[in-house]
């Protein structure tokens, strides 16, 4: 895409974001459809359909970012940065707009679940490779979880009992059409937001794995942005915390053990410095990444409520997270 400049290049991030944001709604409103019409249980759909169509975006752009375009570090920095973003930005604006009232057992196991397999995610990668031993090891553990959760529906996710309201409203044929036109729009959306990133990248000098940290996570975080957003203002925004938190979990379970499973996933980026090439591993960025989930366990505990301080607390921790980014520079 050099023949468009760097102008035209920003334009075709934003496009192909509003395309991955579109193709996400309509994969996921066509198989919540399909799912209600073969007689899934709501509960289940939200688990593992709606979950999976809010984390396509990521998996989509991660696959073409580490299989075709060969830049491992815009799929690493995509699952750390879409964590990071939808704990801090997102979370953050939705308890700005209306205070979130959550109670505390409800989050309590699946914010610790998240914190364990962040750590997972941390110590597979210090040896500077995610194999694909390691990534189906992490998408075992997705599995397993999908199982707990199934066997136990107490502890189900409520933020997706939105799900089954678009069931069986559509007929089958319009299902399929707006799957299939999803997944073009997904994959059309990818391909070109990955071009363009890399471009911007090289022709700017800024490493692919910052790239992938900031502008990829919050082209991929949309359908959870708006989602949340929504929320907020119907002053249903306590979905907004079982959401994201699910969409965390898929992130490294799902999308980083898909993606390390088909190749695997290099860590360590090489950085130019001085004139020299020199390798970095991202500690500061994944040490970031654990501490925002564990952000969620206090501020809900108290009084059971994230408040508008909580959320601003959030946001003015998210834009630390960009100082310590790009300052480093």
């Amino acid at each position: 895409m050099n023949h468009i400049g760097l102008p035209g290049n920003i334009a075709i991030l934003g496009v192909s974001g509003l395309l991955l944001f579109i193709g996400a709604e309509w994969l996921i409103r066509g198989s919540v459809n399909l799912a209600g019409k073969f007689g899934i249980k709501p509960f289940v759909i939200g688990l593992t359909v709606v979950a999976y169509g809010t984390s396509m975006p990521e998996f989509v752009v991660s696959f073409f970012a580490h299989v075709v375009e060969d830049s491992d570090s815009i799929s690493l920095g995509n699952v750390i940065g879409s964590n990071i973003t939808n704990i801090g930005l997102i979370l953050g604006i939705s308890a700005l707009i209306f205070p979130i009232h959550i109670a505390f057992q409800s989050i309590r196991n699946q914010s610790l679940f998240l914190f364990g397999i962040s750590m997972i995610f941390y110590l597979l990668a210090l040896d500077g490779t995610i194999s694909r031993a390691e990534g189906g090891v992490l998408f075992t553990l997705l599995c397993g979880y999908l199982f707990v959760m199934y066997r136990t529906p107490e502890i189900a996710i409520e933020s997706f009992e939105e799900a089954p309201e678009s069931q069986n409203i559509l007929p089958l044929t319009t299902s399929i059409a707006l799957v299939s036109a999803g997944s073009v729009l997904l994959s059309t959306g990818a391909w070109s937001f990955v071009k363009s990133s890399v471009w911007i990248a090289e022709q700017l000098n800024i490493p692919k794995l910052y790239i992938g940290l900031s502008i990829v996570a919050l082209g991929t975080s949309l359908p959870e942005l708006a989602t949340s957003l929504v929320g907020a203002i119907r002053r249903e925004s306590e979905i907004s915390v079982g959401n994201l938190i699910g969409s965390n979990i898929f992130n490294i379970l799902f999308v980083l053990g898909g993606v390390s499973m088909i190749k695997p996933v290099a860590v360590i980026e090489p950085l130019l410095a001085d004139a020299a090439i020199t390798p970095s591993f991202p500690h500061m960025q994944f040490l970031i990444m654990i501490a925002f989930g564990l952000l969620l366990l206090p501020m809900s505990f108290h009084r059971n409520i994230i408040g508008r301080w909580s959320g601003f607390i959030l946001l003015c921790c998210y834009g630390l997270f960009y100082w310590q980014l790009f300052s480093a520079e």
